[in-house]
């Protein structure tokens, strides 16, 4: 399975292949190694992620599988020639999107350790980004600490 992720002792984000005989994710910027979990997950070209093998957070978000970068740079384009092409620019980036939208598929994506798994099926109850449940995965964040502030 096809994966995005970040080293937690360097930062470095990088992309891996793992497959179900892979015990350890090494870093190729700080060769530190990550252990990998051979529970929750399936390697198949229609693979499904229940538990992430990086961290066990067994909570994820779909989202489409976007190159944000190229995404900026195409709105940023639109943007730059909007003066000189009467605004029409702008919605041949909007049709663009909207057709990139359609084309491009799904990627299942961690809550706790923000790894993507690119070649994973996202499942029923793994909805749409939710900011309240990112932030009480990731941070702890709880309705106690907001009733503090």
């Amino acid at each position: 399975m096809r994966i995005r992720t970040q080293c937690r002792a360097c930062g470095l984000p990088f992309g891996a292949e793992i497959t179900a005989q892979s015990t350890t994710l090494a870093c190729p910027g700080c060769d530190v190694e990550r252990p990998l979990s051979q529970q929750g997950w399936q390697d198949t070209p229609h693979g499904r992620v229940d538990q992430c093998p990086l961290c066990d957070c067994q909570h994820f978000y779909h989202q489409r599988d976007v190159n944000r970068a190229w995404g900026c740079a195409l709105v940023a384009l639109g943007a730059a020639l909007a003066p000189w092409t009467w605004g029409i620019s702008l919605a041949v980036v909007v049709a663009v999107d909207w057709w990139l939208a359609r084309r491009l598929k799904m990627a299942v994506v961690c809550y706790r350790c923000d790894t993507v798994y690119r070649d994973a099926e996202p499942q029923l109850r793994q909805d749409e980004f939710d900011l309240l449940k990112h932030d009480v995965m990731k941070y702890g964040k709880t309705w106690e600490d907001a009733k503090r502030e």
